[in-house]
């Protein structure tokens, strides 16, 4: 578990903490944050919440529970049960959480929410239980598609010219062993200037995902560097035209010699090329 969590400071302007009943509430709920795991839970027994979060506060255990219920009233955060044992949750952890890595943090010892778990006594969470399913059901998905990924891929994707399959190459990010991001991009922009990236309007870019699974930003490209996606066309004319030109110059020499040898017939003072002496 981490050794903290982020307070951000739009909480000062916040309708529901305004809702609290006192200051005793609204601390509960800031110095929860610092103990959630990387779920966003904690436990919401009383007695545990009062031992380890107002440690050295003297409060009651019945104060804490009284707090406890009040928070989840107002919908800051939600109750939830599993094998007997209540638990709580941020429903907006993650959306408050941008630099969460739950990689360094490892397994929690406390049983995720699940939409089930959810609880709907008398006196918590007024809001109704299908509202609860929905927005978890919401926060799980942000969590995937924001949370998880590995930071960086917002400028890889920025910087990659085919933008194609933009949840593939999500996945491919989070799954490459990329270099630092910066070398990522030097490759990219290097790449774009190649004749392979270039030709025909960018025909033969490969899909980011394949760029990122094939690792290519380790690729030494040939670049003709017009810049213009015509470099390997005008390269080929250009070869054809030196091409025909020098199998004109051969040909013309080939009828010279012929008509060297044609003439050298009959004229012992010519050797056996067809060559006199003043001739070379």
């Amino acid at each position: 578990m981490a050794k903290g969590r982020m307070l951000q400071k739009r909480i000062s302007t916040s309708s529901k903490m305004t809702q609290l009943s006192s200051d005793t509430v609204r601390l509960l709920y800031t110095w929860l944050l610092a103990h959630l795991d990387v779920n966003g839970n904690f436990y919401a027994d009383p007695v545990m919440v009062n031992n380890l979060v107002f440690t050295r506060l003297g409060h009651s255990s019945k104060t804490v529970a009284a707090a406890i219920d009040e928070l989840a009233n107002v919908g800051l955060i939600v109750l939830y049960q599993i094998d007997g044992e209540t638990y709580l949750n941020y429903p907006d952890f993650f959306e408050k959480q941008p630099k969460l890595n739950p990689d360094r943090e490892g397994n929690s010892d406390i049983p995720n929410i699940t939409p089930e778990s959810l609880l709907n006594n008398s006196g918590v969470n007024q809001e109704p239980l299908q509202q609860q399913k929905t927005q978890y059901k919401i926060n799980i998905r942000e969590y995937k598609s924001k949370i998880m990924l590995k930071e960086g891929f917002e400028e890889f994707w920025s910087a990659y010219p085919r933008k194609v399959n933009k949840k593939e190459a999500m996945t491919s990010w989070n799954k490459a062993k990329t270099p630092p991001l910066e070398e990522v991009l030097s490759a990219i922009e290097k790449q774009r200037k190649s004749d392979q990236w270039l030709e025909d309007g960018g025909k033969y870019i490969p899909y980011p995902s394949t760029w990122l699974n094939k690792e290519k930003w380790n690729d030494e490209l040939i670049s003709g560097g017009n810049g213009n996606g015509t470099n390997r066309k005008r390269t080929w004319t250009e070869r054809d035209s030196v091409n025909a030109e020098a199998g004109e110059l051969a040909d013309a020499a080939a009828r010279r010699l012929k008509e060297k040898l044609k003439a050298s017939v009959g004229h012992p003072d010519k050797d056996a090329n067809g060559f006199g002496q003043g001739d070379i």
